[in-house]
């Protein structure tokens, strides 16, 4: 009993307090954030009396200006510092996202996409970039840490987003407005002093040597590892858009799939154990990708026999774990390669990918959805996660060398 309460002690007392309240952070703003993915297909297509294909554009505009986001909040990020950009981006969404609330006008909620897809996105690279400086001795763990804190906030904004949209759309758009504001409080408080630290610790570096600054970045590694990330989140984000709409056609209630996504939160956490045997034993981050994508294509596999509630279950399950093991690899192996300096631009260029594999995916499967049925995207989903597999092995291939001459110490 005193040895495994003082493991216990010893994992918690592990990570750091700051990296701890980027946790909560990231809980809050992804909390918010997701009181909308599960219905805003469903809001356009039957509120606002759209087609699918026009969903699936309206999506492609939001994930765009998310790619816009993602970047520019890392290069804010390099240059400015986390305080700043997280004000400004915060206040831009809380506002923005209360005009859908108060005039339910298509012409309006695009434009409200648009600004909306780039401000709440800014948050994502500069989390990733303070949580690489500030606990760079965690590695792969840092990064697992907030995409587990950020799926408890999907499992929690998702089951509130279906209640709360099964009795009023508006009340979505406050919800989302109201996590922004609660996580603009916890930046301003108890967070400030620590971004502040960190950014003077960073001036400090950048004093003493610039070389950081002019280390080359290995951009064909980076470059065959986003592409692969892209083709994934095309795949994966069928889930938000068409897997939705087709539950629903079928007889299925908005809470049930919304259900599944709480289901995902909880898998994430729970399966924690699960990541820390693989890890421990399997290294490569390329190895944690290429198996994550396989599972992937497992889940879409077994929609194909779907004819009942428990096989979407069977299938999410499958698609948890895939990503479990894709997602935080992806900008843990960006920082393993990258400068310091270029952190937080080389984070949003991770966000970048990740958008836009949300913006392609969406209109993709629209169209698809709207001429030739749910099936068929599921028949083009599966072979293409054979494209993501190929080119995470580039990429080991690619970099496996760089890792060897930078050392052990960076294999996390």
């Amino acid at each position: 009993m005193i040895r495994a309460l003082s493991r216990s002690k010893h994992m918690q007392t592990d990570i750091p307090l700051v990296v701890w309240l980027l946790g909560l952070g990231c809980l809050l703003n992804v909390g918010g954030l997701s009181l909308l993915w599960p219905v805003n297909s469903i809001y356009i297509h039957t509120s606002l009396h759209k087609s699918m294909a026009v969903a699936g554009m309206v999506m492609m505009v939001y994930s765009g200006t998310g790619l816009l986001g993602s970047f520019i909040g890392g290069w804010l990020y390099d240059r400015f510092g986390a305080m700043r950009v997280m004000v400004f981006t915060l206040v831009v969404s809380c506002l923005v996202i209360l005009l859908p609330a108060i005039t339910p006008s298509f012409a309006v909620y695009v434009l409200v996409m648009a600004v909306f897809g780039t401000s709440c996105a800014i948050p994502f690279p500069v989390f990733n970039a303070v949580v690489g400086h500030a606990w760079p001795a965690g590695g792969r763990r840092a990064f697992n840490f907030l995409y587990v804190s950020n799926n408890l906030g999907v499992a929690i904004g998702t089951a509130l987003g279906g209640a709360m949209a099964s009795n009023s759309f508006r009340s979505v758009f406050f919800g989302i407005a109201v996590g922004y504001a609660s996580l603009l409080l916890l930046v301003v408080t108890v967070l400030r002093r620590p971004l502040y630290e960190i950014r003077a610790q960073l001036r400090d570096d950048a004093g003493d040597s610039n070389e950081g600054l002019r280390a080359p970045i290995p951009w064909g590694g980076i470059g065959i590892l986003l592409a692969g990330y892209i083709t994934a989140w095309m795949v994966y984000v069928q889930w938000q858009s068409t897997v939705s709409v087709y539950m629903q056609a079928t007889g299925y209630s908005l809470a049930s799939y919304s259900l599944l996504w709480t289901l995902n939160g909880l898998i994430i956490f729970l399966a924690q154990p699960l990541v820390s045997y693989v890890t421990r034993r399997f290294w490569s981050l390329a190895a944690h990708m290429v198996g994550g994508v396989i599972l992937l294509a497992l889940s879409f596999f077994f929609m194909l026999f779907a004819h009942n509630y428990v096989m979407y279950v069977i299938a999410m399950l499958l698609t948890t774990l895939g990503e479990i093991f894709v997602w935080p690899a992806v900008p843990a192996a960006i920082a393993q390669i990258a400068p310091a300096g270029r952190l937080g631009t080389l984070q949003g260029l991770v966000g970048s990918a990740a958008t836009c594999g949300r913006m392609i995916g969406p209109v993709l499967g629209g169209v698809l959805y709207d001429y030739a049925g749910f099936h068929f995207i599921l028949l083009y989903a599966i072979p293409t996660l054979i494209l993501p597999v190929i080119l995470f092995l580039l990429y080991h291939r690619f970099t496996a060398p760089h890792l060897d001459e930078m050392g052990p110490e960076r294999r996390f």
